[in-house]
């Protein structure tokens, strides 16, 4: 059917037609009406159709038109853009790099409007292809006729008019046959680039906005004009479209290129040819530049046009003065690349908001006129910061200076690192006019002089001079030491390193410089040499630390008040941290397998107590980030040599292994299989930090195995003030604070929970009533109430968080069975540094075997004791003394440690040992006397050991009666002379006490009223001494016969009193244990409560009683005593009971009793009937043993 005809016949027909149409459903005729469009739309599509551009320059541009049905049309303009252009363009084979609406003489067509609001997307083959509103439908006029021009540019012009010539002035464009103009909207050095280069007239040197070269006329052509300044023509650029603007004429923007333009560039009134304040020649005429914006990238650029030297530039006009005339650029912003400053983006030419006190100016240079110092500070790496350019001295402002900065200018000197941004300063500094300020450094750059914006010249505002002291100021190292933090020591002065003298150290120095070199704390300061002596200089200073210091550069410096010193007096020190740990055999060196190095030996760590947090410690102690897993076995394989048992205390937050408590006395057994291995994640800057409260609810669990964790749970509970890990007073961290746990309905069940957790085995007494010490802080928990299956205390019934009705006098506490103390313990006439070895473990002492004991040994165990460095083994006591238990033999101590913790020794076994198998010590008294360097025979200094060092006591008020105590203390008769100022010889370490102030009667010197340990104004040169005389007794001074008889009478009246309180106690049953401890640990005294029925045989063992308060020697097996009768038949002698003492209430009513473990001989019983018997201590049996059911009976007492 070549073409469509709709005929409605007018006949009789019709009538009857439109007679039905009428009764025809709506939705019939709406169906009809659809299907009658679309067939005849898709009639029109089908036919061939035509198009063409009209009334344009050439065939592709003009007005759109269309042939349909044989018959030409037009296309209305309604939405017509970019994409509907680019379909026509491409369809007629027109160029499609210009494309626009609208055509040159554009003027409306005539007969159909074929089409209407077209939608292209861009892409289709024909116009017809898009959306529209259908054929023939519309509501336009042919005066929205559409019109389309599509060109190659070849057919556009452009000019500079209005200007100077050629290459400056108003930009015009002629497109469509028509010149116009271009609008200023959003015009850039990038857009007057383009311009430019498009007509060879080199470089923009300006553009400028307003119709700066008069307004223009015609069309405005382009707005918002977007170019990347690499486009071979203007209209190639991003723009709104040809003639689409917002813009009048008075926007009309003007260019000025490189050719169009008389330009200079030069430096003036500087040092050198390449340094001053800059000037600008525009248009013929010179003027500056303003500062504002001004920057390193901006100097660069000039250094570089000019020729000068550009590896180091600065902004500021040194000592050049101000300019005058024209300010010809502000806001000046170059990226360091262009080739001459006028490229740069910046405002337009002479518009300005400055004066000429913000010239800029810039410095030039190749580095080889720049230094950089540090003066007045004592040494090269300290002082205030001095910089010399171009021979102009200055100093760094102070303003923004900041320990980034001061780290860079330490890393630049070869200094180390920053410590501070201030310095001790020695000497005056001259004042300076010339200033450097520093503006944006960002701490990774090799040298100041990398730094952007530094600024250079005058300021006009205060400055200061910026300070620094790096940590090479007073590096310090130790050397010649036998294991790792421990040596001589050394310091380094600039480039040299030299010794210091004894006297110049004091015990806060040697912390602070324990704490430099990541040792740990300071166990020791050793003087005399002890570590040989050095071949260097030794430096006449004094350090006056405050000991809270980061570094040894921080200390304050002094003269030497002693005089020459020697290397025979070279100070040595021991810090804490003497752990040398390694992973083995893994593939990187963040995983592996664990070893020690104990006693000169490498070898695995045993894993039967290694955990997440000691691994954690190691991966952070390596710079490995945080621990990823623990294998099981020997992962990494078994390795060589002995497995060390040692176990390591760690809650994770330790930067190193060594801060960790450790303990390897008695630890058990471990098989070759049985090795530590850690996988570390290997994330230098991965740390761990410790659980939120939402980790400390019932629901939380134990850090996984085998897993990377994000937070540590074992931070959140710890035992203080109980001389050790596994005793004291519980606190628990939560939500930011610690606090602690009220003792309301605390038992044994509870206690073992926390022992648990801390890996400190099982309960065996919890307190109350503070007996610790009350802490402070809030009381988390009360009224707690385990069924001791819990992993954590926490997770235990309580009343919740926070909740109490308590005050801290009622904190809680535990004892655990591995809490451990140690005691010389013998004849009380040779004190408590000398006698039997003995420790306390699981509830009960018992004595140390001397096998294998070395000397080093017995010096841990005289440290541990705190009575002083050094002692000997002596023979075993000649009484005739039955068998005691013994825990522990073999033990070895290398060294290091002043704790017999950290020692190895065979497994702990209970045993009886004899005499001769138990380790007798006797230490080295607390005090002594030298003569000079040597050992004195009851004349010479006085010496006191404490806090693991030897020191000296301070003459002032030093008299008789001082020295009196000192040679009674030292067992050498009277006093005969009370000595000053080092009669004997400058002592070393720290001055121990000053201002001691003895009656004459005291015990030891330490008794007397004395000023603060380690605290005095006293130099060694006031070292106090006596001179005794051995053999003579000393009478009673005068005043004291009086004492002495009311001493006695009241001695008496005491002994009065305890008679009657004794009796009194016949009649209560109370057993009560003393956990005893010498030197610095507490005395725990330990009340048995009621034990758990349930409890195995093995617990039971850790619960036996261990001693009587102020018993001197007592067997360990017979502690306890029967508090009750047993009604009952013998128990098998193998049995072991005990029994928890439930009241307080005699009972004639015989149960009960309490059965001490251990060995008993054969057909031996023991009844005990007489309430006012007494058993002898060498007579009391191994067990006690039931009486008949008629019998009643009554507890013995042990005298």
């Amino acid at each position: 059917m070549d073409k469509l005809r709709i005929i409605f016949l007018e006949d009789s027909g019709s009538t009857d037609f439109r007679r039905h149409l009428v009764h025809l459903n709506p939705f019939t005729i709406a169906v009809i009406s659809f299907l009658s469009v679309s067939f005849i739309t898709s009639s029109l599509g089908g036919t061939e159709k035509e198009l063409r551009l009209v009334d344009g320059e050439n065939r592709c541009s003009g007005r759109v038109e269309m042939r349909v049905q044989e018959e030409w049309g037009t296309v209305c303009n309604h939405d017509w853009g970019k994409e509907e252009v680019a379909v026509i363009c491409s369809q007629l084979g027109c160029p499609t790099l210009i494309m626009a609406t609208g055509w040159t003489n554009s003027s409306g067509g005539s007969g159909r409007i074929w089409m209407d609001h077209v939608s292209c997307r861009g892409n289709e083959s024909a116009l017809w292809d898009c959306n529209h509103s259908g054929w023939g439908k519309h509501n336009c006029t042919h005066q929205q006729d559409a019109g389309v021009t599509c060109s190659d540019g070849s057919d556009l012009e452009m000019r500079l008019v209005n200007g100077r010539g050629r290459c400056s002035g108003r930009l015009e464009v002629k497109f469509q046959g028509q010149w116009g103009t271009v609008c200023d909207d959003h015009f850039y050095m990038e857009d007057a680039s383009v311009v430019c280069n498009q007509l060879e007239c080199g470089g923009a040197i300006s553009f400028s906005g307003s119709a700066k070269f008069e307004a223009g006329s015609g069309p405005i052509w382009l707005d918002d004009v977007e170019c990347h300044g690499n486009e071979s023509a203007l209209w190639f650029c991003k723009h709104k479209g040809w003639g689409k603007h917002n813009c009048g004429h008075s926007e009309d923007v003007g260019v000025i290129c490189l050719e169009g333009a008389d330009m200079g560039l030069r430096l003036v009134d500087g040092v050198t040819d390449c340094s001053g304040r800059l000037e600008v020649k525009f248009q013929g005429e010179w003027g500056t530049v303003c500062d504002n914006g001004w920057d390193s990238d901006a100097a660069a650029v000039v250094c570089k046009q000019l020729g000068c030297p550009a590896a180091v530039t600065a902004t500021g006009r040194v000592n050049a003065s101000e300019g005058s005339g024209n300010i010809w650029l502000d806001s000046v912003a170059c990226n360091g690349h262009e080739s001459a400053l006028w490229y740069c983006r910046h405002q337009e030419w002479g518009k300005h908001f400055c004066d000429h006190n913000e010239d800029a100016g810039v410095t030039c240079s190749d580095g080889s006129d720049l230094d950089l110092r540090l003066i007045g500070g004592g040494s090269r790496c300290a002082g205030t910061v001095e910089i010399e350019i171009q021979k102009i001295v200055g100093k760094v402002c102070d303003r923004g200076w900041t320990l980034k900065e001061a780290d860079l200018v330490c890393r630049q000197l070869g200094c180390g690192s920053a410590v501070q941004t201030s310095s001790i300063l020695y000497s005056k500094t001259k004042a300076t006019e010339t200033w450097l300020e520093i503006h944006s450094c960002n701490g990774n750059e090799t040298s100041l002089w990398d730094c952007k914006n530094w600024q250079w010249g005058g300021q006009d505002y205060p400055c200061e001079g910026a300070q620094v002291t790096c940590s090479a100021h007073r590096e310090p190292r130790l050397v010649e030491g036998d294991i790792p933090c421990s040596g001589r020591v050394e310091v380094k002065h600039g480039d040299k390193w030299g010794s210091v003298c004894d006297s110049d150290f004091s015990l806060e120095a040697a912390s602070v410089l324990c704490r430099e070199l990541q040792c740990g704390s300071v166990v020791s300061i050793l003087g005399g040499a002890h570590f040989g002596e050095g071949k260097g200089q030794i430096w006449a200073e004094e350090f006056q630390c405050e000991g809270s210091e980061s570094h040894l550069s921080l200390c304050p410096l002094a003269p030497r008040q002693d005089g020459t010193c020697g290397h025979n007096r070279e100070v040595g020190v021991v810090c804490s941290r003497y752990t040398e740990i390694r992973l083995a055999n893994g593939k990187s060196s963040c995983e592996g397998r664990v070893e020690l190095k104990v006693l000169g030996v490498w070898g695995p760590l045993c894993s039967s107590h290694w955990n997440m947090e000691d691994a954690h410690v190691l991966c952070q102690q390596l710079k490995c980030g945080v621990a990823l897993s623990i294998p099981e076995g020997a992962h990494f394989g078994r390795g060589i040599g002995q497995v060390w048992r040692h176990m390591f205390h760690c809650n994770g937050t330790e930067k190193h292994m060594g801060d960790c408590a450790v303990t390897a006395l008695g630890a058990s057994l471990c098989s070759e299989s049985q090795v530590a291995s850690v996988i570390c994640s290997g994330n230098q800057s991965q740390r761990l930090s410790p659980c939120s409260s939402s980790s400390l609810e019932p629901t939380s669990s134990t850090i996984p195995q085998e897993s990377a964790v994000t937070c540590l749970e074992s931070t959140q509970i710890r035992l203080v003030n109980g001389g050790g890990h596994c005793a004291g007073r519980i606190e628990i961290y939560y939500e930011g604070s610690w606090g602690t746990i009220c003792d309301d309905s605390w038992d044994l069940v509870d206690a073992h929970v926390v022992c648990r957790q801390l890996g400190c085995g099982v309960a065996i007494n919890a307190t109350g009533s503070a007996h610790f010490g009350e802490g402070t802080g809030p009381i988390w928990l009360d009224e707690i109430n385990c069924n001791g299956k819990e992993a954590h205390v926490w997770q235990c019934h309580s009343h919740g968080w926070g909740q109490h009705n308590c005050r801290h006098k009622e904190d809680a506490g535990v004892i655990c069975s591995e809490f451990m103390s140690l005691r010389l313990t013998g004849e009380s006439s040779k004190g408590t540094c000398s006698g039997r070895l003995e420790v306390f473990y699981s509830g009960a002492w018992g004595s140390v075997g001397r096998s294998d004991m070395s000397e080093t040994t017995v010096g841990v165990v005289c440290k541990h004791l705190s009575c002083g460095d050094n002692g000997t083994m002596e023979p075993a006591s000649s009484d005739k003394i039955a068998s005691r238990l013994m825990w522990v033999d073999n033990v070895q101590c290398p060294i290091g440690p002043n704790t017999l913790w950290q020692c190895t020794s065979s497994p702990w076994r209970q045993r009886l040992a004899s005499p001769a198998e138990e380790a007798w010590i006797t230490c080295d008294n607390k005090i002594r006397l030298k003569d000079q360097g040597k050992p004195g025979h009851c004349s010479g200094r006085v010496e006191i050991w404490h806090r693991g060092s030897w020191g000296t006591v301070c003459d002032d008020s030093w008299d008789l009666d001082d020295a009196e105590v000192v040679c009674r203390q030292l067992g050498c008769g009277k006093a005969v002379r009370a000595l000053k100022e080092a009669a004997f010889g400058q002592g070393t370490g720290p001055v121990w006490l000053s201002q001691v102030k003895c009656r004459g009667n005291e015990s030891s010197l330490w008794d007397c009223p004395h000023g603060q340990w380690g605290h005095s104004d006293c130099g060694h040169k006031e070292d106090a001494a006596v001179q005794c005389l051995p053999g003579t007794s000393e009478s009673p001074p005068p005043g004291h016969k009086s004492l002495v008889v009311l001493v006695i009478f009241g001695v008496i009246l005491f002994a009065l009193l305890i008679g009657f309180l004794t009796w009194i106690l016949k009649k209560r049953q109370i057993q009560r244990l003393t956990v005893f401890s010498r030197g610095e640990y507490f005395i725990h005294h330990i009340r048995y409560k009621e034990m758990n029925s349930s409890l195995k045989a093995d617990d039971l063992d850790l619960h036996t009683s261990s001693g009587f308060e102020n018993l001197e020697v007592l067997p360990e097996d017979v502690m306890l005593m029967p508090t009750r009768c047993v009604n009952s038949d013998v128990p098998e002698r193998s049995a072991d009971v005990i029994t928890r003492l439930k009241g307080e209430e005699e009972s004639h009513n015989c149960k009960e009793m309490q059965v001490q473990r251990g060995t008993f001989a054969e057909n031996e019983e023991w009844y005990v009937k007489d309430p006012d018997w007494t058993v002898p201590t060498s007579q009391f049996p191994r067990q006690l043993w039931p009486v008949s059911a008629s019998e009643h009976c009554r507890p013995a007492r042990v005298e």
